[in-house]
């Protein structure tokens, strides 16, 4: 029969739950360990369910507890079930000769088990799944032990919905943080995240003594795109073109999204300042095909601008702002074309 000090014991291991980082998982573990070593069974189970899902997250003192709570699940019968859809507490103290599970409860006695007790982990309006407590021999729990049971699991049932709360918060947040810094449009990298990466890349370009470039690119006439066919299809058009520029660049070049059909490329630890240029060459020639969109093929043009930077210069944004004067000069000359200067020698 468990003791209240000892009760208390696992209910203070429970709090210092509250004040550190622990998982889900980790709770339920926790949790049907603690249960084997303070209550007269032989094995201990919690199973998490959601309206329309299959149970999920499960936790098991040893194998073969974990074996029922499968065989539950797969034979969607059994107590845990119960425990869920009820909200009661469901006491089997001989399965062998209860008749309320006629497929799990054979099996159950098969594999071992002789008696199963289950309470419900609730947190207010609802429910969370259950936990089982597991006997391989007949016989009842005292009522305090189940008492007991029934507090801890309890108790686990507000700590889970506590480290639920947590994790939908850090998802939250995580996708804020995301689409703060992020194109909604394409999913590139924004302004903002460009602007980080820059200061990142200067910070590196002074230790790895690299040289680094910068790519302004314009679609040529895309008003006429959009005044023509529809924002819907200019949308289509900018997807496409972002997905074939990400597919010329390396793994750790940067490509973002700055206005509506303007694109930047950074390119760091270049080997030597003829590499921007094959990526120009690469990058005009990449406007040579139809984009394929939906319902139609467009062939589109784009101008170029391109600054860079010899060994070891930090990379800043007067490199985007030359990029982007020399951008327009190629506008100027009438499109399709590229055109840059190297910072490295103005400075």
């Amino acid at each position: 029969m468990v003791h209240e000090d000892t009760l208390s014991s696992v209910l203070g291991d429970f709090a210092r739950t509250m004040l550190t980082d622990f998982q889900i998982q980790d709770i339920l573990d926790h949790l049907v360990e603690r249960m084997v070593d303070v209550l007269p069974v032989t094995g201990a189970g919690v199973t998490l369910i959601s309206p329309g899902e299959a149970p999920h997250e499960v936790a098991a003192s040893d194998p073969a507890a974990l074996g029922f709570e499968k065989l539950q699940t797969e034979l969607g019968q059994g107590p845990c079930l119960t425990a869920y859809e009820s909200g009661k507490s469901v006491v089997v103290p001989d399965l062998a000769v209860d008749d309320r599970y006629p497929a799990f409860g054979p099996a159950a006695v098969a594999a071992g088990m002789a008696a199963v007790f289950t309470f419900p982990l609730g947190h207010g309006v609802g429910w969370l799944g259950a936990l089982d407590l597991y006997r391989d021999v007949p016989g009842e729990l005292a009522a305090q032990d189940l008492a007991a049971a029934q507090t801890l699991a309890d108790v686990a049932a507000a700590y889970l919905v506590n480290a639920r709360a947590r994790r939908q918060a850090l998802e939250v947040s995580d996708q804020f943080r995301t689409s703060a810094l992020h194109d909604v449009l394409t999913g590139l990298p924004n302004r903002l995240l460009l602007q980080q990466r820059l200061e990142h890349a200067a910070h590196r370009a002074r230790r790895s003594h690299s040289t680094s470039g910068v790519l302004f690119v314009d679609l040529d006439r895309f008003k006429r795109v959009n005044d023509t066919y529809g924002h819907g299809v200019g949308d289509q058009l900018l997807v496409a073109v972002a997905g074939r520029l990400s597919a010329l660049l390396r793994p750790g070049d940067t490509l973002a999204r700055v206005s509506g059909d303007e694109f930047v490329i950074l390119c760091e630890d270049l080997t030597q300042l003829g590499d921007v240029e094959l990526l120009v060459t690469r990058l005009v020639a990449a406007f040579a095909t139809a984009f394929p969109l939906e319902r139609m093929e467009l062939v589109i043009t784009a101008s170029v601008g391109v600054a860079y930077c010899g060994p070891g210069e930090a990379i800043t944004d007067q490199h985007l702002v030359a990029a982007d004067t020399a951008m327009y000069q190629a506008k100027r000359s009438g499109g399709a074309t590229h055109r840059g200067v190297d910072l490295h020698f103005v400075q």
